[in-house]
């Protein structure tokens, strides 16, 4: 067990429901007719519950990667996400350290990107390499794109395309990973069936009710909403 249960449950719940309320009174305030107009099949309660659903899914992929940097935390030294480049921020999905080379990971959860995603997302993936390559010159960089999903391989030939025609060097690799495969080639596979092992165990225990009463559990409601909504939207 790398691990607890318990750890990675709160670490899930407190990333996927945070600001869940908060969000979509935003939302309400700012586009009410979209939950109300007459060109649209879902009533207003479905269409608020699609807005927390979708909310869940963006958050599961913050959580996979804050679960990801921690489990590497065991295995390796986990480095600065954040850096300024060419006078832009850049935040590393994981960055490590581990026998004079460092390791770069840039996550998705699925490859299923339109072509003018996918193209910004291999151009940001580059910038990140070459912020590397000046801060860390005497490290080999071992740069990996990994999808978590390995059911969606939508852009698969592009990417490998891409990698195959960067010029690199002895210095620098490039790489692309689907589901476990990543696991497999840093010879960690623990880690993928421990984070499977939790997610499978999570959904079999969670009720997934989407609840649109804000008066339940009111005190954190109300803390919530203070924290993130403005005057003007709560008016």
């Amino acid at each position: 067990m790398l691990i607890e249960y318990d750890v990675f449950e709160d670490e899930l719940e407190k990333i996927i429901y945070r600001d869940a309320k908060s969000d979509l009174i935003n939302k309400l305030a700012k586009s009410p007719d979209r939950y109300v107009e007459l060109f649209r099949t879902t009533s207003p309660k479905l269409k608020l519950m699609q807005n927390i659903t979708q909310s869940h899914e963006i958050s599961f992929g913050d959580f996979v990667e804050n679960i990801i940097t921690m489990y590497l935390g065991v295995f390796y030294e986990n480095l600065p996400k954040r850096a300024k480049y060419n006078k832009e921020d850049i935040m590393f999905d994981q960055l490590f350290l581990f026998e004079n080379k460092v390791y770069m990971i840039e996550q998705k959860i699925r490859d299923d990107h339109d072509s003018t995603k996918k193209r910004g997302q291999f151009s940001n993936f580059i910038s990140k390499i070459n912020y590397l390559k000046e801060n860390y010159p005497d490290k080999k960089i071992v740069a990996l794109m990994w999808f978590v999903d390995d059911s969606l391989k939508k852009n698969r030939r592009y990417y490998l395309n891409m990698i195959s025609s960067y010029k690199s060097n002895d210095n620098i690799s490039l790489n692309i990973f689907y589901g476990n495969e990543l696991f497999n080639y840093l010879d960690k596979i623990i880690i993928w069936d421990e984070m499977v092992k939790y997610l499978q165990q999570w959904k079999e225990l969670e009720t997934n009710n989407i609840e649109l009463n804000f008066e339940d559990d009111w005190k954190e409601t109300k803390k919530e909403i203070i924290q993130n909504v403005s005057k003007k939207n709560w008016n």
